[in-house]
């Protein structure tokens, strides 16, 4: 339910509050960290500095940090720079006038999930992104999963040629 970028903003703002606070950081140690590609997460922070959620600094020590504390930087925020939440409220069947005068079929159940769905973004901080990251290491957020191969217990065979469709009956 939101965009890549918003997905990545989060990531990195939830990287930088489990650093030290008042530290600098460099968007392509970053994106190398999340595995973001590095010049989409540039992208990605400008707007948060527009905002005031990031502070930017050029040079040498520069690069990106949280301005505010993680209990003040709320999801929903964060979304609103890399996209119109509001879009979300739209009918999810396509109809231009969809309201609780004009319905559509799913417009009771669309609009209580959408709006549970933004009320958990207004009320879920940076904060509660890291108590839930200390009391579930496992889980490596805000860094990317590590995918383990699946070793198969079946040999693998070449294959040089297709099977005729005759020796599959």
């Amino acid at each position: 339910m939101i965009s890549r970028s918003s997905e990545y903003a989060i990531r990195a703002l939830t990287y930088m509050a489990l650093q030290e606070a008042d530290t600098f950081h460099l968007a392509q140690d970053m994106a190398r960290e999340l595995s973001i590609p590095p010049a989409f997460l540039g992208k990605v922070l400008q707007p948060l500095v527009t905002r005031g959620i990031l502070a930017s600094q050029r040079g040498r020590g520069g690069g990106f940090r949280l301005v505010r504390p993680a209990n003040a930087v709320h999801l929903a925020e964060i979304i609103a720079t890399q996209e119109n939440l509001e879009r979300s409220r739209q009918c999810v069947l396509g109809q231009g006038d969809c309201s609780d005068e004009h319905a559509c079929p799913l417009h009771k159940e669309w609009r209580s999930r959408t709006d549970s769905f933004l009320e958990q973004l207004e009320h879920t901080s940076l904060a509660d992104l890291l108590r839930y990251q200390r009391a579930h290491p496992d889980s490596r957020y805000p860094f990317p999963s590590l995918i383990q191969p699946i070793e198969s217990t079946h040999p693998v065979r070449s294959v040089s040629a297709p099977t005729p469709l005759t020796s599959l009956k």
